[in-house]
Order: C-alpha cells, then sequence, then structure tokens
C-alpha cells in the first residue's frame, strides 16, 4: 500500500488544518480512510458493542491536493483505512499557522506504519522543513464494514441552524444547568433548544427559519407548542456533544442543517460546497 498527496494552496491549508482541530475536539482517535476521490475522516461512538457513527467528515481530492496518488489493498479495494490519534494530528498541523510553502502527506514505515507529515517553510527569505510521525494502525480489509457510511433517510424535519456564535454562546451558559439538550423543530422553521431540570424549565427560540423538509402527519401534535396547527419534532441529546460540533465551527461560508428523528436522534451536518462536509450523529439519550 502507497499513498502520497502535497496541498500547496493556502486555503486548503488552513481548511485541512481547521478540520483536523474539529476532529480533535470529539474524539483521541479517527479512522482516515483514503480512496481516490475523497479522504475520509471517521469517529465512532466510544462504547462496546457495534459501533455507532459520531462525526462522518469528507474532503473532496481535487480540492485539496495538488498531488494525489494511492495504491490500496488491490485493483478491486483501491484504498487505504488508517487509525491515529486525532491530538497527534491537530498538533502536528498546528504548523499550518505559520507560512508554509507545500504540505506533504505520505504513508511512510519507520519501525511501524506512520504517516508522516512534511512541512516547507518560509520565514525571511529562509527556507526550513518540518517533519511530523504519526503512528497509525492499518486496518485490514475484513474490518471495513465497521466503517461504512452512515445512510438515514428517516428524518421527520431537516430545518437551517441559526448564528452558529450566538447558538453557541446559549448552550455554553445551559450546559451549566443540565447535561441534556431537547431539541425542537416545526414545520413553521422555529428551532428550539431547551433544558429541563427540577429547579429550572430554559427554552431558546429561532424563528424564520428555512425548512428543507417535514414529514407531514409522521408525529402527533404537541400541546405545548404555541402553534396549535404545528407538529412538533424533537430529540434529547447529550448537551456536552453538541457544544462540542459549536466549538469546532471554524470554518467560514459554510451550510449548516439540522435534521431530527423524533424521540432518536439529532443529525448536524454542515457543508462548505466543493471543499468539505462534516456529519454529526447525535442519539437519543435516556433522561
Amino acid at each position: 500500500m502507497k499513498f502520497r498527496a502535497v496541498i500547496t494552496d493556502t486555503a486548503a491549508m488552513r481548511d485541512f488544518m481547521n478540520t483536523s482541530l474539529i476532529l480533535s475536539k470529539f474524539s483521541k482517535e479517527c479512522v482516515m480512510r483514503i480512496s481516490t476521490r475523497k479522504v475520509y475522516f471517521i469517529i465512532s461512538e466510544e462504547e462496546s458493542g457495534p459501533r455507532r457513527p459520531l462525526v462522518w467528515c469528507e474532503l473532496p481530492v481535487n480540492f485539496y491536493f495538488e498531488e494525489y496518488s494511492v495504491t490500496g489493498v488491490n485493483e478491486q479495494y483501491n484504498e487505504i483505512y488508517l487509525e491515529f490519534s486525532t491530538a497527534l494530528l491537530a498538533r502536528s498541523l498546528s504548523v499550518l499557522k505559520q507560512t508554509v510553502k507545500s504540505f506533504k502527506i505520505k504513508l511512510t514505515h519507520k519501525q511501524s506504519p506512520c504517516l508522516t507529515l512534511d512541512m516547507d517553510m518560509v520565514a525571511d527569505e529562509l527556507s526550513s522543513q518540518v517533519v511530523h510521525d504519526i503512528p497509525v494502525e492499518v486496518i485490514s480489509r475484513k474490518h471495513w464494514g465497521d466503517y461504512e457510511e452512515p445512510r438515514f433517510n428517516d428524518f421527520h424535519v431537516t430545518i437551517c441552524m441559526p448564528s452558529i456564535r450566538a447558538l453557541k454562546n446559549i448552550v455554553e451558559r445551559l450546559r451549566n444547568m443540565s447535561h441534556s439538550l431537547i431539541v425542537s423543530a416545526n414545520q413553521n422553521g422555529r428551532l428550539t433548544f431547551q433544558i429541563k431540570t427540577n429547579i429550572v424549565n430554559i427554552a431558546a427560540h429561532f424563528t424564520d427559519l428555512s425548512v428543507q423538509s417535514f414529514a407531514v402527519g409522521q408525529i402527533s401534535s404537541n400541546n405545548d407548542d404555541e402553534d396549535d396547527d404545528s407538529q412538533l419534532i424533537s430529540s434529547t441529546i447529550d448537551i456536552k456533544k453538541f457544544l462540542m460540533f459549536l466549538s469546532g465551527l471554524q470554518i467560514s461560508n459554510c451550510r449548516t442543517l439540522c435534521s431530527i428523528v423524533h424521540g432518536q436522534m439529532v443529525k448536524l451536518f454542515m457543508e462548505q460546497p466543493g471543499a468539505l462536509s462534516i456529519q454529526i450523529f447525535l442519539t437519543e439519550m435516556s433522561v
């Protein structure tokens, strides 16, 4: 197996670095799936039993890489799956905050398999080279099925998210009062974030948001909803994981959507068209 890629565009380097920072906020480990058309970063729930997706990130090859070549297991399965530390990746890529001429990524073998990051630096007309080796575990093909792309087509509502910065400020305050967050949406474009405890009941409402889809007639009306003619779809999720998503969003010009399966899941989707897409799957938590 062989892999080599080169990034020379400054904006692409910055986005690649920001992606690594997002991943490091969610988990200590991630899987990098390297294919001919896309590079994927996959994070699973940290629990025993069958793997459940938490983060699914896609980076198109033609946006990021000036040079790109991969030789996988064989011609039929021309892909490579690597598992490594997200913290090591984020720390190594922090070098990209400086002036970098080119950034190379290679799969190497230095006593053990490594993802080698090779950065050509430019400072005061002087050139230097920074190399980081991140130890990786090569995942055998028989385990690739554990990291298949999640497919969910039964969302009851998909709605555009409000200002991430404003929402983050609100959720940070709510986190101090509850470990769970009720996320609700209706067909009139209202998205609500609410906590309920024995002491306090607080809700933040965002109105006039664009509703991308709504499964009319699938959920019975909620009498607590202030709109008698609308249905309320909701799910209760881990507020800390939701805040991780909001804190990790450091990439501009992104479209962000919230999809809900009533009483089961909230999916957060962020997309920078042609450059990046991230899906976060937050399953219903028992309160």
